[in-house]
């Protein structure tokens, strides 16, 4: 099946750009020093633009490191693109779920129901206000 943009079970695409200085065999981290970062078998290399053939022209198994390259010329350019896996496992879905971390949320929270649980111990220091049907709750 045909599909637009990304396929099914992939993540985001995350770029590195690596510039040779000469006789490189090997590249674990961009111009930046950002480590490389990938998921075997979920990326695509480029030299000077042109695409390379995994297990041809590099080798990429250990998800860090792009090995198995012709020596680099000074000012070579490589360019990896690196998609991580996306699982639906990492969702909760809109019928409900467990978080098994914590939450952090950068706004505030609303939660509508009829019975609301709060399993924690509250200080006076703390900054909690409870709020049923428009009047807070002592």
């Amino acid at each position: 099946m045909a599909y637009i943009g990304q396929e099914p079970g992939l993540g985001e695409a995350e770029r590195f750009i690596f510039t040779a200085s000469g006789g490189e065999t090997s590249v674990t981290a961009d111009d930046n020093g950002v480590l490389i970062n990938y998921t075997v078998g979920q990326l695509s290399v480029y030299l000077n633009g042109v695409k390379l053939v995994l297990g041809t022209d590099f080798t990429a198994t250990n998800g860090s490191t792009i090995t198995g390259l012709s020596a680099l010329t000074a000012s070579d350019v490589m360019e990896v693109i690196a998609l991580s896996t996306y699982s639906p496992a990492d969702t909760v879905p809109a019928t409900g779920g467990t978080f098994t971390g914590n939450v952090i949320m950068g706004a505030n929270l609303t939660v509508s129901g009829t019975t609301t649980t709060i399993d924690t111990a509250v200080t006076v220091s703390d900054a909690m206000v409870i709020n049923n049907a428009g009047s807070d709750v002592a």
